[in-house]
């Protein structure tokens, strides 16, 4: 879709009272072409520019063309796409997937992915920088806004401050606007040119630890570490890990994605990729052709995520086969070249052995019409109290001991209805 026909709605501020209103939307179109910005309103008019800049952006797999049609398609098809292309001298230089959501009412302009994107942040051209200087943002932003559609409610969340890499990091631009700390920080770190020199980042006790129960696993039978390799096998494993991971969670008390069909058909439409196009990452673990552990990452540009690891407490659970699995995967990444891996977003005890240095994370809510201004207000406070409780970690057992005591009720109502 062209720039000509989004222009439905570009002045999204209240426009001067002398200003007629098509003079309005006439003087935001100008604005916006001289500016060098495109809202498409569908992801069928952004593709060939989103494919083409996705190639050597700075982002995450999660702001990928793929990823993010794959989640409209099946889970977010109530979300209206107002993707925003930046160029400059013709060059595209930064892609914003945002879309416009309604919600109690209201018309929040949120970054698209829903809880199917850890990261929610802007494509970023490798020069980035240079093209437009770090003061020049808010200027541009204010460019963005009168671009868009009209909302009432700015609510751009989970977003990483840094979009680089850890050693050479490219900071979010979003930044600039303000907001405050997320809940949640995230765990990526560098890996180097071997797995030796991973493991001696360890304690000498953990690794002694590791390579006991990695000998005791192998020496119990047929050990097999292995990833899909075809969209079929992807398909097929991706299917059996969710459904493990929907089942572990359950019984902690814990709702997830994993157990809602509208997020499984959006796993498998992106597990029956084509070869080439393929982002997941799916693996598993098994012993003597027993399930121990799987796991649903994606790779993208020498980065790989891990977003589902699920594991069989079973026999072996006292050889921690979840931590053996992801030694491997970190081996195998390594080994295929890849720079930095990503353990998402949220603490967990396990992650601080291979990342003592979280990245931060933030959110920008903001009201631009006085019923988004006082949404903004409650979100903020419930953001703030979400992170104070996560952050404490008294408060995170009883968290732990009220979805435990949850859990086991679940399962108690489930066996007598059996």
């Amino acid at each position: 879709m062209s720039l000509a026909s989004d222009e439905r709605d570009l002045d999204s501020a209240t426009p001067p009272r002398w200003r007629h209103p098509g003079v309005a939307a006439s003087f935001s179109a100008r604005l916006a072409r001289a500016a060098g910005i495109a809202v498409y309103s569908s992801f069928e008019a952004a593709e060939p520019v989103w494919r083409a800049f996705e190639a050597s952006a700075n982002g995450t797999a999660f702001q990928s063309f793929d990823w993010l049609s794959a989640w409209h398609a099946h889970v977010g098809a109530a979300v209206e796409p107002a993707i925003v292309v930046v160029s400059r001298q013709g060059q595209p230089v930064l892609l914003a997937p945002f879309g416009i959501e309604r919600f109690m009412g209201l018309r929040r302009l949120v970054l698209l992915g829903g809880r199917m994107a850890d990261y929610k942040a802007p494509l970023l051209a490798p020069d980035f920088e240079t093209r437009i200087p770090q003061d020049g943002f808010p200027a541009l932003w204010r460019q963005i806004v009168r671009a868009l559609p009209r909302h009432d409610l700015v609510m751009l969340t989970d977003q990483p401050v840094s979009l680089g890499t850890p050693d050479a990091p490219v900071a979010n631009p979003l930044m600039e606007l303000g907001g405050v700390a997320a809940p949640d920080d995230a765990y990526v770190f560098d890996l180097p040119a071997s797995f030796e020199e991973l493991t001696l980042r360890y304690r000498a006790e953990t690794r002694r630890i590791d390579r006991s129960k990695m000998r005791k696993l192998e020496a119990s039978g047929d050990l097999v570490f292995r990833f899909a390799e075809t969209p079929e096998e992807c398909v097929a494993m991706t299917d059996e890990i969710l459904a493990r991971k929907a089942a572990q969670l359950a019984a902690q008390g814990i709702a997830s994605i994993f157990a809602e069909p509208a997020y499984r058909d959006t796993y498998l439409a992106l597990a029956a990729l084509p070869a080439e196009r393929q982002l997941l990452d799916v693996a598993e673990l098994r012993l003597d052709g027993a399930f121990l552990s799987g796991s649903i990452g994606h790779r993208w540009q020498g980065r790989t995520t891990l977003m589902v690891h699920t594991y069989d407490a079973g026999a072996y659970s006292r050889l921690s086969p979840g931590r053996m699995h992801l030694l491997k995967l970190l081996q195998a990444g390594i080994v295929r070249g890849d720079t930095v891996y990503d353990l998402s977003v949220g603490y967990l005890p396990y992650k601080e052995s291979f990342c003592d240095t979280p990245m931060k994370m933030r959110n920008f809510v903001k009201g631009t019409s006085l019923p988004g201004a006082a949404f903004a207000g409650t979100a903020n406070a419930v953001l703030a109290l979400k992170r104070r409780v996560k952050h404490d970690q008294r408060l995170m057992n009883i968290v732990g001991r009220t979805r435990a005591r949850l859990g086991r009720g679940q399962r108690a109502r489930t066996t007598g209805s059996a």
